[in-house]
């Protein structure tokens, strides 16, 4: 969220100077490399964006831009604090990237049969809300396939609406890219082999 915040703020405000580059780069990231490294538009050339691995066709468009552009000049005090803000979604980013290895890492350890049904984060996520993996082991599968639903399963009993048929099981790409009247039949089956699954990595 931190870095889709500061990345946003980037784009606008060096979209003021250069807000072509905006409409040919949607990788945030390359992005903020380029304004960290080059500043003004004039600075940027086809030598940094090739380290950037820019694909060559993006590499022309852009040299066109900077001789087209419709942007007003950059002072030198916005160059500097749009530098310091791109240096910060880098840091991010990698930090971001350290963590999620590191959870990797981790979820082979301790639940690897949980990893494979799950993927790292997802399985890492529902732990964490379960309270232990232990906790998670000793849950039926009705409960796994409700866990971060909370709200809407005590809404439901409070006012008789209809029950949520998945909580952070809505996350794992089999359920959420699946049409809506198929996603509580397909989270059903997910969390019954989630709840085999965790208990073997207990057990």
């Amino acid at each position: 969220e931190i870095i889709n915040t500061i990345s946003t703020r980037i784009r606008e405000w060096y979209g003021l100077h250069f807000p072509e580059l905006d409409y040919t780069l949607q990788n945030i990231i390359t992005y903020a490399a380029i304004v960290k490294n080059a500043g003004p538009r004039e600075n940027i050339t086809s030598e940094l964006l090739a380290q950037l691995e820019v694909p060559e066709k993006k590499i022309e468009l852009i040299k066109q831009a900077i001789l087209k552009s419709q942007g007003g000049n950059l002072t030198e005090e916005s160059a500097e604090s749009l530098k310091i803000l791109a240096s910060q979604v880098i840091q991010l980013s990698e930090l971001r990237t350290n963590l999620s290895d590191s959870v990797e890492n981790s979820m082979e350890i301790i639940a690897p049969n949980l990893k494979n049904i799950l993927t790292a984060i997802i399985g890492a996520r529902l732990i964490a809300k379960a309270g232990s993996l232990v906790k998670l082991a000793q849950m039926p599968s009705s409960t796994i396939q409700i866990i971060g639903a909370e709200k809407a399963l005590f809404r439901a009993l409070k006012t008789g609406a209809r029950p949520p048929k998945h909580g952070l099981l809505f996350q794992h790409p089999s359920v959420n890219s699946a049409p809506k009247w198929q996603r509580g039949k397909i989270a059903r089956a997910l969390s019954s082999k989630i709840a085999i699954a965790v208990r073997i990595d207990v057990y």
